[in-house]
């Protein structure tokens, strides 16, 4: 037996009213004659006004259901027990006794609870009320009086109340389907306002008496309430189903009530109480045949209804309880708040009802007496002692069901459906005596990994495969992450843990680079139009992201395209698949012993064996960032709205737990690419700014959306400081990102955030620099979903030039301008933009007439329509803007001749960007230092993550520079060496290029990145097939770079280009040859960005 956590333990509250609340009103005394009397009857109700809350809850009954008195008779019997009278006090369509008058009633709940909680604080559910009426002429004497009501004029019963004892006696009969049938009604009368009364003689010997008696419901009702902050972490526990179980199906009227017993002797009150108390009982086998026996199953409370794809069982998308965030149970932003507790277990709420069920005292209900050890791990039904429901088979027990989930990387991993029991009583530990009359409100405090299995907690590991599914991993290329497997029984010898990556003929016919949703909030339903859905060329895993093996290419390419322009491969090429398949990427196999060097090349695994369980610890990769160029498949998610999905299939060679014999067991993982996050990906302040940036990851949460969204980390997350940048930052944590129960965070390198918490902390920065200095650099690496996914945000202070490999700049080591290009001067000299985030203008080829990014919001002149009249511009040398049309901004013949060929600005040491400089910011090799990200940049006036995409988005030449909120998209070129980041803006349309060359009748000087005009299945090329996520590619965003040199002919050299090609959506980085310059007298040419360097 292993050491276990305990699992949970219960808060049982059981509420009891101030008794002097019930006030006496004496009545007017009436003289009717010697030896009568007339009695002033006062019934007491509880009156409970506690705060209701809302509910997602189905079936049960609401809290009040049974509180109404429909009927009410009171009785009179004398000394020796004989009936003297039964009077019909109240009774729709009952013949009222003549002696009864004065009826009146504030009429609520008097169900028994306690009056404080645990900590001692009165509950506000405290108040009484009253019900009344005088009842004359009563011959002096002594009596039992008691009252009955809801069971009409008892006339049904009328030889069984012709005695007290048969009174008291009568069995009442469960009804399962209304529950308004089970509302009768029991109380004693006495001379003081006295709940708790004892069944006594009254004596009556005044003329006026005023009576007492507190009613008392045959039935009791449940509410169950939940609490994990007991929970380890990576723990979830999704409730579906609160059910009452073995429920009685009779109870005395006014005689304590015990299902199951032989005997029909009523026991003596005392006997409830004494431990050693051991009645004859019908057997267990009979507990649902017995007349006074049990009904299995009574109402339930359906919290949800979970869903067969387990891939879709997020805390996202569905109510749960863990440690946090939904400590009380619930999802999203809801399941912190300790009110909710009360409110469910508030007089109205969903409640669960029976028949009062005593079964005395028994052993502990506690899984653990020393707190460590289950004390009975083996429950049997046909075997007495095992712990099979607490030893106490006539009892009545809640149980809970739902699913339990544990991510965590060891021998606790595991997934399935799980049951939480718990036995009803009048405490938590040893009382079975489920009173009649009384709210119990129990919630369940789980703690631990919270499925030790004993009888309360039905859990079971039979020998298989368990894996936690969905997982994560993140949305960039050359990513992994660590899938933890627990294998459960004899493994067959010398037998391995397969696992293959599934394919569109083995699964559902989707493969994985296609953008995934199901209409869950945290996967949302992907339109229709949104991507080719039509037959696909060759489909299949080797189009996707997931790689069992580690990736070792940035590209893959063609055999014998190499050196060529990724357009010249063919279209129709299966080199995806041939490359997949020789180098097995969608398949592997994992021994569990003699691991060798070999089997550990493609990424290392381990395995941990404690006897029958085996503890598989196994890397998944995301792959190259371009899967054959020409193809347009990658391992990065291009899309920040949707994730990406694959299934990847384990068998392994299992005994089995029934038939001794070797089987294959078979589990199946659901990965998920997380969707693209774009904001915030940097951070930059000028050299003397310090002001720090509150940092809040945020997604979209559909395409097209106004607005970013935070999410929460399903499982913890951290932020770190990258080692080998500037130390000029320090990270602080916040109460949204870490929790309330974490110490804050200050100053520090490296901070933790809590599971199921937005990513939400701060930058702050140390200090200013000198204006010209080196600028600071640093990034900020942050993990999340349990670290499995990676998000870099590039930290910068000082807008100087910089290198990007922090040496000294030279020819062939430029250090680039942090700006663009915003005009040139009279001395032919660039003037550049206010701030790096500026995109700057635009410029056709040699014409240094800047085409001002004003034009862009002009209507006519936004994307993809006009341009409609001309320009405006800033020509060379102005400060004020003219106009001009496309045609008027086409290269001059002096343009062509002094600056087509090879662009010359005046400066010292300053030039635009030949295509040499370029490449030195790229990065081919999976072991390059250099690397590329693709998102939004905030700069001085900016404070915190902005959530509207038009202003995360929008800055533009009017913005202030020192005091814009407003964000910028673009492509950062980092160093991961020294944290050295550049930035390069795609402009607030997302368009960084005018065309100078269109198709399909769009006019010249379009705004538009793509050279393409529409959908690729609607111009008539007919390759979609080939290229599914070049779908809409004319409407994603991008820009283009001008280069300082053009050569006559490239030969087909990327290298030898005049125009660098950012690609926002693909994630492309590379030369654009002759494409935004065709003719050699720039009759044809682009407008694009122009960038400068220092060398």
């Amino acid at each position: 037996m292993r050491k276990k956590d305990i699992i949970f333990c219960i808060i049982l509250l059981m509420l009891q009213f101030i008794p002097t609340a019930c006030r006496d009103d004496y009545f007017m005394n009436e003289e009717i004659g010697e030896g009568n009397a007339t009695l002033s009857v006062t019934l007491c109700f509880d009156q409970e006004d506690a705060a209701l809350g809302t509910t997602r809850a189905e079936g049960g009954d609401e809290g009040n259901a049974i509180q109404n008195i429909n009927s009410l008779c009171m009785l009179f019997y004398d000394t020796t027990g004989k009936l003297v009278h039964n009077y019909i006090v109240k009774g729709e369509g009952l013949v009222i006794d003549p002696d009864v008058s004065g009826w009146s009633y504030n009429l609520e709940d008097n169900r028994i609870d306690e009056d404080k909680d645990e900590q001692g604080n009165q509950f506000e559910d405290s108040k009484t009320g009253t019900a009344m009426f005088k009842l004359r002429p009563i011959k002096r004497g002594k009596y039992y009086i008691y009252a009955v009501a809801n069971m009409g004029d008892l006339t049904q019963y009328k030889d069984k109340i012709t005695t007290r004892e048969g009174l008291k006696a009568i069995s009442l009969q469960w009804d399962p389907d209304d529950i308004s049938q089970n509302s009768e009604m029991f109380g004693v009368f006495s001379l003081t306002p006295d709940r708790n009364a004892p069944d006594d003689l009254v004596t009556i010997n005044s003329p006026g008496v005023q009576l007492h008696s507190w009613l008392r419901r045959a039935a009791s009702k449940v509410t169950v309430a939940f609490d994990g902050s007991g929970l380890y972490a990576n723990v979830q526990i999704y409730i579906e189903n609160v059910i009452l179980k073995d429920i009685p199906k009779t109870c005395s009227l006014g005689n304590p009530n015990t299902p199951g017993l032989v005997s029909e002797d009523v026991p003596d009150p005392d006997s409830y109480k004494d431990p050693d108390w051991k009645p004859e009982m019908h057997a267990r086998s009979e507990r649902y045949t017995a007349s006074n026996g049990l009904y299995s199953e009574g109402k339930s409370i359906k919290i949800q209804k979970l869903p067969a794809d387990l891939s879709v069982l997020t805390p996202e998308n569905y109510i749960h309880i863990c440690n946090d965030l939904h400590r009380y149970m619930g999802k999203g932003e809801e399941g912190d708040e300790q009110d909710i507790i009360t409110n469910t277990h508030a007089h109205k709420a969903q409640s669960l009802f029976f028949y009062e069920n005593m079964q005395g005292k028994g052993k502990s209900k506690k899984q653990s007496q020393n707190g460590v050890d289950i004390d009975y791990p083996d429950p049997d039904e046909q075997k007495e002692g095992s712990g099979w429901k607490d030893e106490k088979p006539y009892g009545t027990y809640v149980e809970v069901t739902g699913y339990y989930r544990c991510t965590a990387a060891n021998e606790h991993v595991g997934a399935g459906p799980i049951k939480f029991r718990f036995m009803l009583g009048q405490d938590v530990t040893t009382d079975y005596n489920a009173t009649r009359n009384t709210h119990y409100k129990l919630t369940l405090k789980f703690k631990g990994y919270g499925n030790d299995a004993d009888w309360h907690i039905e859990y079971e590991e039979p020998s298989d495969i368990y894996v936690s599914t969905p997982q994560y991993i993140s949305y960039l290329y050359n990513k992994s992450m660590n899938v933890t497997l627990k294998v459960v029984g004899e493994i067959k010898p010398n037998s391995t843990l397969d696992a293959k990556i599934l394919g569109k003929d083995e699964d559902t016919g989707f493969t994985g680079w296609r953008p995934w949703g199901n209409g869950t909030s945290a996967f949302p339903t992907v339109p229709s139009d949104f991507y080719y859905s039509g037959w696909i060329y060759n489909d299949g895993p080797w189009n996707s992201f997931l790689s069992l093996r580690k990736t070792s290419l940035v590209k893959i390419v063609v055999p014998g395209y190499e050196d060529k322009p990724s357009w010249q491969t063919p279209i129709n090429t299966k080199y995806n698949e041939t490359y997949y398949n020789e180098k097995n990427k969608g398949n592997r196999s994992y021994k569990i012993s003699n691991i060798g060097a070999d089997d550990l090349a493609d990424g290392e695994y381990s395995v941990k064996s404690n006897g029958k369980e085996h503890i598989f610890t196994i890397p998944l990769y995301t792959r190259a960032k371009e899967l054959v160029t020409k193809t347009g498949f990658t391992g990065n998610n291009p899309y920040s709205a949707y994730p990406r999905k694959e299934r990847i299939k384990f068998t392994i060679q299992v005994k089995d737990d029934v038939t001794g014999t070797y089987v294959p067991k078979t589990a199946y993982l659901d990965m998920i690419q997380v969707r693209r996050i774009e904001n915030p990906k940097g951070v930059w302040r000028s050299a003397g700014n310090s002001d720090n940036f509150h940092v809040t990851l945020m997604r979209l949460p559909y395409d097209d959306a106004e607005d970013f969204k935070p999410f929460n980390s399903e499982g913890a997350w951290s932020a770190t400081i990258v080692e080998g940048g500037d130390d000029f930052i320090t990270l602080r944590s916040t109460v949204e990102g870490s929790g309330s129960d974490n110490a804050q965070q200050t100053g520090v390198k490296s901070i933790e955030g809590a599971g199921e918490h937005p990513i939400d902390f701060w930058i702050d920065f140390k200090g200013t620099i000198a204006e010209n200095s080196t600028p600071r650099c640093a990034i900020v690496r942050v993990r999340y979903h349990n670290y499995t996914c990676e998000h870099d945000i590039y930290v910068r202070q000082g807008y100087a030039p910089i290198t990007i490999d922090g040496n000294a700049e030279s020819d062939k080591n430029p250090a680039w301008a942090s700006y663009n290009v915003y005009c040139f001067d009279a001395d032919n000299a660039p003037v550049y933009t206010k701030l790096p985030l500026e995109e700057g203008s635009l410029f056709r080829r040699g014409n240094r007439t800047a085409i001002l990014a004003s034009n862009n919001d002009r209507p006519g002149f936004t994307f993809g329509l006009g341009p409609s009249g001309s320009f405006d511009v800033l020509e060379l040398g102005a400060t004020t803007p003219s106009q001009k049309t496309w045609s008027q901004l086409a290269p001059s013949a002096d343009d062509v001749k002094s600056r087509f060929a090879s662009w010359s600005i005046a400066g010292d040491h300053e030039r635009i960007a030949t295509i040499e400089d370029f490449y030195t910011l790229e990065s081919t090799s999976i072991h390059s230092n250099i690397g590329k990200a693709y998102g939004v940049l905030y700069g001085d006036g900016a404070t915190e993550t902005q959530k509207s995409v038009e202003v995360a988005l929008g800055y533009d030449h009017n913005e202030d520079p020192t005091n814009s909120k407003k964000g910028m998209r673009g492509c950062f070129v980092f160093n991961i060496n020294n944290s050295h980041n550049i930035f390069f803006p795609i402009g607030k349309s997302g368009y960084g290029r005018r065309k100078g060359m269109t198709s399909n009748g769009e006019k010249v000087g379009a705004l538009r990145y793509a050279q393409r005009t529409d959908y690729y299945n609607n111009d008539g090329t007919g390759n979609i097939q080939y290229v599914p996520l070049f779908y809409d590619l004319f409407e994603r965003p991008g820009a283009i770079y001008q280069c300082r040199n053009r050569l006559s002919s490239t030969g087909s050299d990327v290298k030898k280009s005049s125009a660098f090609d950012i690609n926002y959506f693909t994630m492309g980085f590379e030369g654009f040859e002759n494409g935004a310059s065709n003719n050699s007298d720039g009759s044809d040419s682009d407008a694009c960005f122009i960038r400068t360097v220092k060398y």
